[in-house]
This record gives structure tokens, C-alpha cells and sequence, in this order.
């Protein structure tokens, strides 16, 4: 049976949202959603440390009961698994709050929990996997959470008339129902590392039922199985949720009610935070720690990979030309960057690896420092073969983001034979201009993730529709082939190395800024836990006292 009628108007049909028309989005990548998040929060900071500057949430005795409010600064596109954003900042949390996990990645360990799956586990080669569904789980509308609605859910990734912006998750998936709770699953190549492609982009499983009653409205009436439910939604405002009384786990979630906000402006949130007015949020700012120790606030910082970084676009002049790459990665000093912008309260990038990763070799450099002699040296080469390094440069329009990029500007345009243009737009026209169209030289781009699988294969592969640099490498390729076939820690370590080794050659991006994750809370909140890249699990935050 479709999981819905094909032919019915989707939930982002503007026929349905008169009030808010918006651009239907194309399936190019999942990432993409991190792009423009980018833009919503502060677009350049998310840097930092590891550490903690509140000390954890509290450990006072939770009380059952009570309220929270959430502020976010980006308005949910739809609330069904097909369209919403997964990021932490973006509806990452509020999917968790409507339809919990099936499994979900610690970003400290790196270790896969299942949670509403009882386990997902592969044969010898990653081709063949197999889901069993813990029994006893209904969705909010009674239907079972079973693995029929698993596999209803993933077909749905990959119809192309649902215009999913996972269906690159799913792509080459088959899979077939061999027991009311157990799901085969194989793949179009061995990947040991599926798992994690699940708890990035395939956990949230809404009801069938549901779905097929009112495809259309799914996205403004979501049912799941988390710990909440929607009870409101005023749009660019607010999202109540109340509890689900149904809820699999005996006991949680603790609180009542939980109130997301849409606010737009970080230091808005933290002052709503500060005087009792809100209660939490997730940010991706690396000056969040810094900033909620001055307001007696707590904060939770977790470092992942990814970052904010010079996206080069391969295909056009001039860099399609690695020397001029290199000039760039060469040109700019990343700690005066972020001492000059941010006090020094954010970590100058390494590589899309996190400078603690476990992953990699700590021995191997992933990208250049900075050189200003061989910078100028390269610049000249090229010019004298009539390459001068000019290009426009695309970022969001936002105070941060065009601030980080006239400081890039001001140091490039000190050189010889280089100049650096600015083009800022708002996040539809970047996102239209620079990921949909290709329609640039280099632009800004952000990436928050927990562990490098899936969204580095994305971004990275030659094949990948999410390779918006166009960047080939068949030595890349392989290494991601080895990575998602490494049947051990060693192995996987080995193959990102090679892929950080290719990387730093061949300069497809430069990071400046490494990417941290920050939950910022009242000191009466106990149970903040993030998962995956930064979604709260929502049934463990309670209040003490």
C-alpha cells in the first residue's frame, strides 16, 4: 500500500499555507538544512571548546510536572519526517519531542543506542541489515510502531514525488517486513556503517495512519510516538506540545508541556533565558558558553565535526585551479580571525575533523596554515599566467556572516594579484543561488555533525548530488568506500586519514572556524542531554525543586 496518495497535495503546498507561501525545496541534499541554519543563528560562530562552562544540568530530584519554554531561531517548514529540518537549531529537537528515536548517536562516544529500535545490526559485509522494533510501542493514534511503518516511512525517503530531503539516505534501499517487528534491510553497496546514516536522517517514524488520512495536513498535525504531541501551532511564533500519556518509557517524559518559541536573534534568546522567560535552547554559536556564564546561565558545549568553511566551487575559474585554493587556504589567518571577531571565544578550524577527533590521525595536517609569503608567491604564478585570483565570494545576509566575510575581504585584497567581491543574500536566495544552482565561486557553508557518516560521503563523493563544489577524487571515493566498509576502529581511522590526506591536497574546502553544539538553560533544569549532532532528548529534561 502507498504511504500516501501520490497524487494529493504535500504539506508544503503553498495552495495550503496562503498566509506563508515558500519554495518548495529540491531533494538535493540534507545538508543543505545546515546551510541555511547557518544563516538563522549567526552563520560564522560555531567554534569553541569541549568543555562545559556550566557543569551539566542540575542534580537536584526531578519533580514530575511543570512547563518549559524552548526558543529556536528558525520556524519549522513542516513537522513530517519528509520536510523538516533535523538540526539542532532548526527541528531537530521538536521532531525528537513528536517522534522520539529509533536510534540515536552519543557525540561524545560516538556510539550507536537504540532506543525505540530494540537493535540494527549487519552481516558480515554491511550489505544486509536487519531492524527488530521493541514491542509495545503505539503511535499517538494507536496505530503499532511496528515494522511495516518502518518500511512505510523509508519508502516514502524515496519516492521522488514525496521530495524528501533524505531520499539520498535511502537510495539503492530495498526492504521487507520478515515479522511484525523485524525489518530487512539491504543495500545497494556494503556499508558498515548504516547505522549511523539512520540515526542521522532516518530515526523519526511518524504513523501511517495518520499519514494516509491527511497527507496534506500531515506536516501542520503531526502523530508520532515521542514523548509529546502538538496541541497548538501559531505560526512564527510558537509550538505547544502537552505529554503523551502513552508514552513507551513508564515514568517520563517528566514535564507536562513543553512551548517551543521561534525567535530569530541569539541574544534575544539568551536574555529570554536569563530572565526567566524561556528556559533552554540549543545553539551553534561558540561564544554561547562565554555568554551564559556572564548571565549565571548553564551551558553545555560539545565539540562535532564539520565547521564553518570556504566552500570552493571546482568547476569555475579560478578555482578550478588548485594553486589558487591553496593561495586562498594560505592567505587568511584563522586565529586572528576569530580573536578579531569574537574575542578568541572560538576555536580557529583545522579540517572538517575536529582537532580531538578519534578518527583520524592527529599527525596528519588536514589543511594548511597560514603563509602569507607563499600565499603572495601563488597569487603571482597564477596572474602571470593570466589566472589573477578575482571571484565574488556568496554569504547569508546577516551582521555576522557579512562581518566575518568583509574581514576575509579586507585580508585578500592586501594581496597582489587577488581581489575578493561580497555577495550577500537572504537564505532562500543563497540557498537557491549557491547549493541549487551552483551559481557561485566560493561561499560560506556550515556543517554541525556527530560523526562524519553520511554527510561527509555527501558532500564529498564525486557521484553525490550533495557535492555542490563538484569536487572528483577518485582517491576520496575510494577512501569513503573504505571507510564505510571498515569492519573495525583501526580500519575506519585509517580511511579517514587517507580521506583527510586527499582532502588537504586537493583544498575542495577551507575551514576556518571549528563547530561546536551548545545547550544554554536555567539552573533549575536538570536531565539537558544531547544526541546525534545536537537534538535534545526530550523525555529526560525535567525541573527540580
Amino acid at each position: 500500500m502507498a504511504f500516501w496518495p501520490a497524487l494529493a497535495a504535500r504539506p508544503d503546498d503553498p495552495r495550503r499555507r496562503p498566509r506563508r507561501p515558500r519554495p518548495r525545496r529540491t531533494l538535493r541534499l540534507p545538508s543543505v538544512v545546515a546551510a541555511a541554519v547557518a544563516l538563522a543563528l549567526a552563520a560564522t560562530a560555531c567554534g569553541g571548546g569541549s568543555d562545559s562552562s556550566g557543569g551539566g544540568s542540575s542534580t537536584a530530584p526531578v519533580r514530575q510536572g511543570g512547563s518549559i519554554t524552548i526558543p529556536l531561531p528558525v520556524e519549522s517548514r513542516g513537522l513530517d519526517p519528509f520536510v523538516a529540518s533535523y538540526t539542532a537549531t532548526a527541528d531537530g529537537s521538536r521532531m525528537a519531542a513528536l517522534y522520539d528515536f529509533l536510534i540515536t548517536l552519543d557525540p561524545k562516544t560516538g556510539e550507536v543506542t537504540p532506543r525505540i529500535a530494540e537493535s540494527l545490526v549487519p552481516d558480515a559485509a554491511g550489505k544486509v541489515w536487519t531492524l527488530r522494533v521493541r514491542p509495545g510501542v503505539t503511535f499517538t493514534d494507536g496505530t503499532p510502531y511496528d515494522a511495516a511503518a518502518v518500511k512505510a516511512n523509508w519508502d516514502a525517503h524515496a519516492d521522488p514525488a514525496m521530495k524528501s530531503l533524505r531520499r539520498g539516505l535511502v537510495t539503492g534501499v530495498t526492504t521487507e517486513v520478515t515479522g511484525p517487528l523485524e525489518l530487512r534491510v539491504t543495500l545497494a553497496t556494503p556499508n558498515l556503517s548504516f547505522n549511523r546514516t539512520v540515526a542521522y536522517g532516518l530515526s523519526f517514524i511518524a504513523s501511517p495512519t495518520a499519514f494516509r488520512a491527511d497527507p496534506a495536513g500531515f506536516a501542520a498535525n503531526p502523530v508520532g510516538a515521542g514523548p509529546f504531541k502538538l496541541k497548538d501551532w501559531v505560526r512564527g511564533d510558537h509550538q505547544t506540545m502537552v505529554r503523551n500519556p502513552g508514552y513507551w518509557k513508564a515514568g517520563l517524559p517528566h514535564l507536562d508541556q513543553v512551548t517551543f518559541k521561534t525567535v530569530s536573534d541569539n541574544q534575544q534568546i539568551l536574555s529570554a533565558i536569563s530572565t526567566g522567560q524561556a528556559d533552554l535552547t540549543v545553539m551553534s554559536d561558540g561564544q554561547a558558553g562565554e555568554q551564559a556564564a556572564d548571565k549565571k546561565l548553564k551551558a553545555d558545549t560539545m565539540q562535532v565535526d564539520g565547521g564553518q568553511f570556504f566552500l570552493f566551487n571546482l568547476k569555475r575559474a579560478p578555482f578550478d585551479d588548485p594553486r589558487a585554493r591553496r593561495a586562498i587556504a594560505l592567505a587568511i589567518d584563522a586565529e586572528d580571525l576569530t580573536k578579531s571577531l569574537f574575542n578568541g571565544q572560538v576555536q580557529p578550524g583545522r579540517g572538517v575533523f575536529r582537532e580531538n577527533s578519534t578518527l583520524i590521525d592527529p599527525t596528519v595536517p588536514q589543511q594548511p596554515g597560514y603563509d602569507k609569503a607563499e600565499a603572495q608567491r601563488l597569487f603571482d604564478q597564477l596572474a602571470a599566467e593570466g589566472k589573477p585570483v578575482n571571484f565574488t565570494f556568496l554569504t547569508q545576509q546577516h551582521a555576522t556572516a557579512r562581518k566575518t566575510a568583509e574581514y576575509m575581504q579586507s585580508r585578500i585584497n592586501q594581496y597582489n594579484n587577488a581581489h575578493m567581491e561580497i555577495e550577500a543574500l537572504e537564505v532562500g536566495a543563497y540557498i537557491t543561488k549557491g547549493l541549487v544552482n551552483r551559481e557561485f565561486q566560493a561561499q560560506n557553508y556550515g556543517m554541525w555533525q556527530a560523526d562524519p557518516d553520511p554527510a561527509f560521503d555527501t558532500l564529498f563523493r564525486s557521484t553525490s548530488t550533495s557535492n555542490y563544489g563538484g569536487y572528483s577524487s577518485p582517491a576520496a571515493d575510494a577512501a569513503l568506500d573504505a571507510a564505510r566498509a571498515a569492519a573495525t576502529p583501526e580500519a575506519r581511522k585509517q580511511a579517514y586519514t587517507d580521506l583527510v590526506r586527499e582532502i588537504a591536497k586537493d583544498l575542495p574546502v577551507w575551514v576556518w572556524q571549528e563547530a561546536t553544539t551548545s545547550t544554554v538553560y536555567r539552573p533549575q533544569l536538570t536531565g539537558v542531554t544531547l544526541v546525534n549532532e545536537g537534538q535534545l532528548a526530550m523525555d529526560q529534561i525535567g525541573l527540580t525543586g
